[in-house]
């Protein structure tokens, strides 16, 4: 017989799953678009939500082996547990200045927390749960949780007592955050439950119920922790669900799996973008998000000052044109003067020049006198403003022009597709030719035959080290020398818009791009070496008179399958380039870098850098503002 209310709640379960991370993502775009300061100011900005989407999703066979247990091994992904981990901890380091202090304090406190408690799920301390179960008449496993909950309150409490007894805005707010973690972490716990074979797991409604009250819990007392910051309570749900759920689920859950069944690679957020560790967090950024506008229902940037991300010359304009659509003629005249301005700005960064003064924006880059003239007139124009439609489209055409002529001016700078595709092939095989080593040897030390070795649990996590250890490459690379080896032997350097080195989300958020490459190679070349390592050598053929085992030629057509995915997603990462006028793949792109040159080009006095000098346009018959 059916059971309609059982049915009906696994309809509704499904919907739910299906639907809820599609609305969060919508949440996080619009929040990071539409209201942009804001959304930078509690650290979701364009850059978090690129690498909590695209990102993780490119990431989701990235995992990051840590240590065997038992017969299986323990991994974190990067797409299900990393990025919203470190998007956390980068955001909340806003609410608690300075941010290394407050987030060393805060891993310092779940090192503690989490491995007092993890001690108390062993098999070893399996007595006291009993004994506590005994003592309240119910079932071990509930004692189980009883041990775990009673231990937790006691460690709020001591939290609490310092951060009273300091009385720094600092700790008070890493206590709160430490607080609200363990909240999450009991209430997962309680709900969680681990399936020999499958994972964790948990049932709805109940996974919705951690992160929303943790949501709401952190606006609800924000105004005592974040006196006049309560928008920070956003990025302090996050986290706090987050690591929560990572503590109370994956890593206390965890232990009754190892050992249990089959031997397999047990991975933290393996779910990668449907795991609850992933979505946790959102569902609690959901909730405080929502929570916070009902109360406050305005969303001015809160804490210091965070960088300005100034527009592109490029956006500039589309912005001009938009506004004189809809008839603003005034802020189209405003915006194709500010366009030609700043793209004057960059060619000055690009050729490695003193900033020009605010009257003269093209001075020292050598172009022709009517250049300047047109600016002067641009200039003009904007302030004076205008009603002719036709005199806002005459600036406009102007401005275009005239920042494609600063974009001619600062092409020198920027690194060729060849030089590109140099750098990144030698970065390849340095991350590769190690991999290939430790593949080598462990199908070599692996007794049996192609079976046995595909299923050989450190050959896979060798595997999945592989793609974790070329992306933490390029991105540590980056991030601390603003090069990678390849890129430093080719004189290249990745750049932020300010010709500043990147920071550590910028370099993130290009490099999860280069993560499907990675993985077809991890893959492609592991199968490939077991193929040829592992077919037999029974039979044979000859070539040219040199006879090889039958391995080889599996060995050489697994590679050129390799060489062929290779091949076709460099095409797609080179179409970028090519059509971009700044050469940004699409990584690039999301985190707003340039792959340049290593030092400013020095300009020819009287001519542009890079190209020849433009040519003066025909003059037009009718002269407008710009003229």
């Amino acid at each position: 017989m059916v059971d309609s209310v059982q049915l009906a709640v696994d309809i509704l379960g499904n919907t739910v799953s299906l639907a809820l991370p599609g609305f969060l993502w919508a949440l996080l775009f619009l929040l990071a678009w539409e209201h942009e300061p804001f959304a930078d100011s509690i650290g979701f900005g364009r850059r978090s939500f690129w690498l909590l989407l695209p990102g993780a999703l490119l990431a989701t066979l990235a995992y990051l082996p840590i240590a065997p247990v038992s017969t299986d091994w323990t991994a974190v992904s990067f797409g299900g547990a990393i990025f919203p981990l470190l998007v956390g901890l980068l955001a909340f380091g806003r609410a608690a200045p300075p941010r290394s202090r407050s987030i060393a304090l805060y891993l310092l406190l779940l090192a503690v927390e989490g491995g007092g408690l993890f001690l108390l799920v062993l098999p070893a301390t399996a007595g006291l749960s009993s004994a506590i179960a005994s003592a309240v008449g119910v079932s071990s496993y509930v004692g189980n949780d009883l041990l775990v909950a009673l231990a937790a309150v006691v460690f709020s409490l001591a939290v609490s007592g310092v951060a009273v007894a300091s009385g720094t805005v600092l700790v008070r707010r890493v206590a709160f955050l430490s607080i609200l973690t363990t909240l999450v972490l009991v209430l997962t716990f309680a709900v969680a439950s681990a399936i020999p074979g499958v994972g964790i797991t948990e049932s709805f409604p109940l996974y919705l119920l951690p992160p929303m009250v943790a949501g709401f819990l952190a606006v609800g007392f924000a105004g005592w922790v974040f006196p006049n910051e309560r928008a920070f309570a956003i990025p302090t749900a996050f986290l706090a669900s987050t690591f929560g759920v990572l503590l109370g689920a994956d890593l206390l859950r965890q232990p009754p799996l190892y050992g249990t069944g089959p031997s397999g690679v047990y991975t933290i957020g393996g779910a990668g973008v449907l795991d609850l560790v992933y979505l946790s967090g959102l569902i609690a950024f959901g909730s405080a998000y929502l929570g916070y506008w009902a109360l406050e229902g305005d969303l001015a940037p809160v804490g210091g000052a965070t960088p300005v991300r100034e527009p592109t010359p490029i956006a500039r304009l589309g912005r001009a044109f938009r506004d004189g659509l809809d008839g603003r003629l005034d802020d189209a005249l405003r915006g194709s003067a500010a366009a030609s301005r700043s793209a004057a700005a960059q060619a000055h960064r690009l050729l490695g020049l003193p900033a020009a003064p605010d009257d003269r924006p093209w001075q020292d880059l050598g172009v022709p006198g009517w250049v300047v003239a047109d600016q002067a007139n641009l200039e003009a124009a904007a302030r004076s403003g205008t009603t002719d439609g036709r005199e806002g489209f005459r600036a406009w055409l102007t401005a275009r022009w005239m920042v494609l002529i600063a974009r001619d001016l600062g092409q020198r700078r920027f690194a060729t597709i060849w030089a590109r595709v140099t750098a990144f092939l030698i970065d390849l095989a340095i991350v590769t030719a190690p991999a290939v080593a430790v593949w080598t040897l462990v199908l070599l030390t692996t007794p049996g035959g192609l079976a046995d070795a595909l299923l050989n649990v450190t050959f896979n996590a060798a595997i999945f080290g592989f793609i974790a250890w070329g992306f933490l490459y390029f991105v540590l690379s980056e991030t601390f020398a603003g090069a990678t080896v390849g890129k430093r032997l080719l004189g290249l350097e990745v750049r932020e818009r300010s010709l500043e080195p990147p920071t550590g989300l910028a370099a993130l958020v290009r490099n999860t791009t280069v993560l499907p490459v990675l993985t077809v190679v991890g893959i492609g070349v592991a199968l490939a070496l077991a193929l040829g390592l592992k077919t037999g050598s029974s039979s044979s053929f000859t070539i040219v008179g040199i006879t090889l085992p039958s391995g080889f030629l599996v060995l050489v057509a697994a590679l050129a399958i390799v060489l062929g995915g290779i091949l076709l997603l460099g095409t797609g990462a080179l179409l970028f380039i090519a059509a971009t006028s700044e050469h940004q793949r699409l990584g690039d792109l999301w985190a707003g870098t340039w792959v340049v040159r290593r030092g400013p080009s020095t300009p020819v006095p009287g001519a542009p850098t890079g190209a020849s000098a433009p040519p003066e346009p025909p003059a037009p018959t009718e002269r407008g503002p710009s003229g």
